[in-house]
């Protein structure tokens, strides 16, 4: 009953209190910003519903990162208040046992805690209900939906939040150590978030350990569709229960160290209290017994500048050495190590290969580990500086001197500031330690200055200014952390809602993009001019909070903001007048850059300007047009200036069959300048400079089989610096431009529409931009990429010390004034598709045959370089046994800096990131060696889309995305055998799986794909390994063989899939392979196959009988994901082993048998006859099917 009665007490108490009301007020309008907008989505935006049973649970769980904070006012307040009152020793005179005050306390902190979070769900609900919400991102919203995450997720956390911040203030009667404790709960998130992003095999650890049941959900709905989201309530069992019940052990086990060491009587002093205790005595009677100073001379009482600095400099040295002493401080220091460490460890990887530490990629990692870091630190130093005195009850004393608020303010910020650099330092040193523990050759000390401590350091202390200017104009620091909260949060809603201005979204800037290529490569000038414009605010911000400081008694705001005018001096209107002119000032010279010299578009305008431009021209999309069969290019490149001037021409022919009388002519880049564009024969009808689109109309119309010819002369030329989105195409070193941004594009086509589904449905188009219909034979008349095959000559100069790239063969390669120039002439028709590259390159050159094999590379970045040239030598000896000639005598790979991380296929000529294959670290034998992989992906493609490329259709990317995978996993498997390509598959087969749900279309058969890339990737790779592997690998092949025998090189009408799986089919000898092209293409099939358990036992001739008890069953799958049983009658692999496939070390060795059984739906029990007794058996070990729970496959043999 008293345990009731205090608990009622501590609600009532918070419910007076305007915090509770504030932080219920913000998250409700979390949750209704969530619901009521399109800014910020869970899922897949258009396809998974905002109040979706899948939205609302991730809400509660990612939520509550956030509600730690407010749980630290409503919970560790209620035990450190009684002794910040000095009321503490009362209460412990009471006769209340320690178990009824600390029930008490901690229910009524608890419940006031979930009231306040009850605020998100009911947020989503009314938000979802709003009038202006489009009905189809929402759903029905039963009471379920809501009720049942918060029971399963919300309440375990608030539970655990307030047992650890509770035990926390119980046992240090300190609010710093409760903070501290919200740090750590953070952090152990955010790190169990990255340990198990980088590896899905990590996910099922963290879904059973990560405290806040965030890792759980995701792995519980990793593979679920958006129509499994939109519905289904997330089940309470597996990794999700154990989760949920280490939670509420964890919290038990907290509650209990409190219990134990909480004690009703006063505490005495820790050793360490008594030694510093100790220590201010000594000094004070040491002061005590100097001799008071005789005065010689009148006390002048000087006030002024000189007077304030010397306060300043006290204030200055107090607060740093407040912070500086501070217990927290080394805990922050080494959270923020720890934090760098993994962030570093766990970055830059694919598929679960590490990469070389490289400064710039090291730089990029600490940098979003630190901003967050940070972000925290300050929120909790500018609460606990600002209010220290009045916690302490000697603001009174302080505000009765003589010092300015300046003086008083400042320090504050200086000394946040100093915590937040040394975490930046702290950061810098893990960072170099990493590399150096790593063998790292190359640690570029100037790059971590210029790029990280410089930017890093104006950064946190704007960061500190803001902290602190919010504390000041709050009536608490609880309001003041909210006001921040509100702040951070809004940000990231204003951000996704297309408010991207810099001039008014504090802190922003035009973005910095870092390469270890090309270093800092002139984007750090658009950074600091960015950071003087937010320099000036911030000493306006400063300037307010000196007019706002709450001196004596006064600590309401609205007087404070009255009273701000009498406040204001001559020197203060003179700074922040001289603020305002600096804003003024460097604002214009961004308006400069971002509006006049670059495009600048809000998300409205861009959406209006789109859906504006479709309407006028989508309706040409089908309209005749010439074919281009020749190019003919004059480029300049002038790296110094990041500036490209083309002049060339087309030759155009008329293939249509009937005649045209206008040809629409595109950009792809609005912003370059066409100084030239002439249509022979025809003259200039329409010129749509916002969407760089005109219409050319011939005098007389072109007729079928005639050709004419299109000059033109471009200017690109990337000035100054943009909003956000830096150009990173022409650089100093490292320039790589397809010619679709300097060349002209003839033809309308829809590749550069809105696509977003809300978006378009939003501006009021169809919500979804379809590929034509497999059935649509019309569509074969252009191909996806919507490139004629041509014949090319190019002329590319560059600076003489860069090495100019274009497809083709070099004719000729001469430096004449300063400038290098190569000619190039293509051998062979290619794609009017390509890029030209220029940069400091160091070449490795080798000869296969009759093709010239090239690396163009950073002479920082060799290692990987004999991997692939041993990748392209093995892939063009495979393609050209399989399916047939390699149409040049060149291949070259061609480095380019780490802006993106792909790799790409032009005519002979492949782009390759430096961020992967030139920095993957493939030294460890156990790692997947994607360089090879790439590689020979990107040389496949060679073959699938520079010779065979697909209609403009659904499918089409099955013809050149998908065979290039294929034919990548082909010479991996000769390169490594097929025991190492099961660790491969496995990664397909989760990214296929996990991909389904971020898809905000209707998933289509493989044969119907629409560029989803988790399909013609992922799922791809899946299909055609296990085609291969029951039909035999020459078979495919021969299939293959005669599909590029019929389509090499052939304009319309282009193959579509269809013609590749009729190839397929007569290669089919049974029903059985007849049904799984079936299944594999023009269905989508998942597959349950499951080992329940495994029994060996030795015959008496000494040989081993496994017995292996299997379920399976065959589903196929809607659009939506809806699954429909279907009779399963396959024969699939059962094996033995001595080791478990999938590990690293897995090889040959280990497989005791693998033989091919029926399977059918339901159990059965299949038999296998090894040499040795085997540790592990299963079903189709190799993950070769799309199975749902591939990890139960295998078991270990009793």
């Amino acid at each position: 009953m008293l345990t009731a009665r205090l608990a009622a007490f501590e609600i009532r108490y918070q419910l007076r209190n305007p915090v509770f009301w504030v932080a219920t007020a913000i998250f409700f309008l979390m949750g209704f910003g969530l619901a009521s907008s399109d800014a910020v989505s869970f899922g897949s935006p258009g396809a998974v519903h905002e109040n979706s049973p899948y939205t609302v649970t991730t809400a509660m769980a990612l939520f509550s990162i956030f509600y730690l904070f407010v749980i630290t006012s409503f919970v560790a307040n209620a035990v450190v208040r009684d002794d910040a009152t000095k009321f503490g020793p009362m209460i412990r005179a009471t006769p209340v046992g320690r178990s009824t005050f600390l029930a008490g306390r901690f229910l009524g902190g608890v419940t006031i805690a979930t009231l306040g979070y009850l605020s998100i769900p009911l947020g989503i609900a009314i938000g979802a209900a709003m009038p202006w919400v489009d009905p189809e991102t929402v759903g029905p919203g039963s009471f379920a939906t809501y009720a049942w995450p918060f029971l399963v997720i919300a309440i375990p956390n608030i539970i655990l939040s307030s047992a650890l911040l509770f035990t926390l203030a119980t046992l240090t009667r300190s609010m710093l150590a409760s903070y501290i404790g919200v740090l750590v709960l953070v952090m152990a998130y955010l790190a169990v978030s990255i340990v198990a992003s980088a590896d899905p095999t990590n996910l099922p650890i963290a879904a059973r350990y990560e405290p806040l049941g965030s890792a759980a959900i995701s792995e519980a709905t990793r593979y679920w569709t958006a129509a499994e989201m939109n519905t289904r309530l997330i089940p309470l069992e597996g990794n999700l229960l154990f989760n949920r019940i280490f939670t509420l052990g964890l919290s038990a086990l907290f509650l209990g160290l409190a219990w134990a060491r909480f004690s009703m009587t006063e505490r005495a002093p820790s050793r360490w209290r008594q030694k510093r205790l100790a220590r201010q005595s000594a000094r004070a009677a040491k002061a005590a017994a100097v001799p008071p100073a005789t005065l010689t001379a009148p006390v002048r009482r000087d006030f002024g500048f000189a007077h304030a600095l010397a306060a300043f400099a006290t204030r200055l040295k107090a607060e740093v050495q407040f912070v500086l002493k501070s217990p927290g401080l080394i805990v922050l220091l080494l959270l923020a190590i720890a934090f760098a460490t993994l962030n570093l460890v766990s970055a830059e990887t694919l598929y679960g290969t590490p990469s070389y530490p490289l400064t710039a990629n090291v730089i990029a990692t600490l940098t979003g580990s630190v901003s967050i870091f940070s972000l925290i630190v300050a929120v909790f130093y500018g609460g606990e500086l600002v209010w220290r005195e009045r916690d302490v009850k000697i603001n009174e004393i302080l505000d009765a001197t003589p010092a300015p608020a300046w003086a008083v303010f400042v320090p504050k910020i200086l000394a946040i500031f100093a915590v937040l650099i040394a975490m930046s330092l702290a950061g810098m040193v893990t960072g170099v330690l990493f590399q150096l523990a790593k063998g790292a050759e190359h640690i570029d000390l100037a790059l971590y200055l210029a790029a990280f401590v410089w930017p890093q350091s104006v950064d946190l202390l704007l960061l500190a200014v803001l902290s602190v200017f919010f504390q000041v104009v709050s009536p608490n620091k609880y309001v003041g952390w909210g006001v921040l909260l509100v702040w951070f949060v809004g940000r990231i809603f204003l951000t996704n809602m297309g408010y991207t201005n810099m001039l008014y979204m504090f802190g922003a800037g035009p973005g910095e993009p870092l390469s270890d290529m090309n270093g800092t490569g002139g984007f750090w000038v658009g950074g600091l001019i960015a950071r003087a414009y937010w320099l000036c605010f911030g000493v306006l911000l400063l300037v307010l909070a000196h007019w706002a400081w709450p001196r004596g008694t006064v600590v309401a705001v609205t007087p404070r903001l009255k009273g701000m005018g009498k406040r204001v001096t001559l020197a203060s209107g003179g700074v922040a007048l001289a603020a305002v002119a600096g804003m003024v000032g460097t604002g214009l010279v961004i308006h400069h850059n971002i509006k006049e010299l670059n495009r600048f578009e809000t998300q409205d305008e861009a959406e209006a300007r789109l859906a504006a431009y479709e309407r006028a021209y989508l309706k040409y999309e089908n309209l005749p047009r010439p074919v281009v069969t020749d190019v003919v290019f004059d480029v300049a490149v002038y790296p110094d200036q990041r500036r490209m001037k083309v002049t060339g021409h087309y030759l155009l022919r008329n293939d249509s069959g009937t005649a045209i009388s206008e040809v629409h002519v595109r950009q792809g880049d609005p912003e370059v300048a066409f100084t030239r564009l002439d249509l022979a024969g025809a003259t200039l009808a329409k010129n749509d400079k916002a969407n760089g689109h005109r219409i050319y109309r011939f005098a007389t119309p072109l007729a079928p089989g005639a050709t004419t010819r299109l000059d033109f002369a471009s200017d690109t030329w990337r000035r100054g610096f943009a909003n956000s989105g830096a150009a990173t195409d022409i650089v100093d070193n490292g320039t790589f431009v397809n010619n679709d941004t300097f060349a002209p594009i003839i033809g309308m086509d829809r590749g550069r529409l809105l696509q977003d589904r809300t978006a378009r449905r939003r501006q009021g188009l169809p919500a979804e931009l379809r590929m034509a219909k497999l059935e649509d034979t019309s569509a074969q008349a252009r191909n996806y990429i919507g490139a004629d095959w041509v014949n090319s000559r190019i002329t590319i100069s560059t600076a003489a010390d860069q090495v100019p790239i274009a497809p083709g063969n070099k004719l000729s390669d001469t430096v004449r004034g300063g400038r290098r120039i190569a000619v190039f002439q293509s051998p062979a028709p290619i794609l009017n598709f390509f890029s030209v590259q220029s940069a400091r390159y160091a070449v490795a050159e080798e000869q296969a045959g009759r093709v010239a094999l090239s690396i163009y590379y950073d002479p920082k970045h060799a290692w990987n370089v004999p991997a692939m040239q041993r990748a392209l030598k093995t892939s063009l000896a495979y393609y050209e046994r399989n399916f047939g000639p390699y149409q040049f005598g060149y291949a070259r790979i061609i480095e380019f800096p780490g802006y993106a991380s792909f790799a790409q296929a032009f005519a002979g000529t492949m782009p390759y990131s430096e961020s992967i294959g030139f920095a993957a670290d493939v030294r460890d034998p156990e790692t997947i060696d994607y360089v090879s992989y790439v590689t020979a992906h990107e040389v496949g493609h060679q073959y699938w889309a520079h010779q065979v490329v697909g209609a403009n259709m659904q499918g089409s990317t099955l013809l050149s995305e998908t065979l290039a995978q294929y034919s990548a996993l082909m010479v991996m498997k000769e390169l490594y055998g097929e025991d190492k390509i099961r660790r491969f598959l496995a990664f397909e087969l989760d990214r296929y799986l996990a991909g389904r749900k971020g898809d905000p279309l209707p998933e289509q058969p493989l044969y119907r794909v629409e560029n989803q890339q988790h399909i013609h990737y992922r799922k791809g790779s899946l299909a055609m390994y296990l085609l291969q592997h029951r039909m035999g690998e020459d078979a495919v092949n021969r299939a293959l063989s005669r599909l590029i025998e019929r389509f090499r090189f052939k304009g319309a009408p282009y193959p579509r899939s269809l013609d590749l799986i009729a190839e397929l089919r007569k290669e089919a000898k049974t029903p059985q392979d007849q049904a799984l092209i079936t299944d594999l293409f023009e269905k989508i099939t998942i597959y349950d196959l499951k080992a329940k358990d495994a029994t060996s036992t030795k015959r008496a001739d000494g040989k081993w009988v496994t017995r292996i008890t299997v379920e399976a069953g065959k589903f196929y799958a809607d659009g939506k994901g809806v699954e429909t049983p279907a009779s399963l009658a396959e024969s699939i692999e059962v094996g033995a082993f001595t080791q478990r496939p999938g590990t690293g070390a897995f090889d040959r060795q280990a497989v005791l048998a693998m033989q091919r059984m029926p399977a059918k739906t339901g159990r059965q029990v299949v038999e296998i006859v090894t040499a040795k007794k085997p540790a592990f058996a299963g079903i189709d070990p190799y993950n070769f099917y799309i199975d749902r729970d591939a990890d139960d496959n295998v078991v270990a043999v009793n």
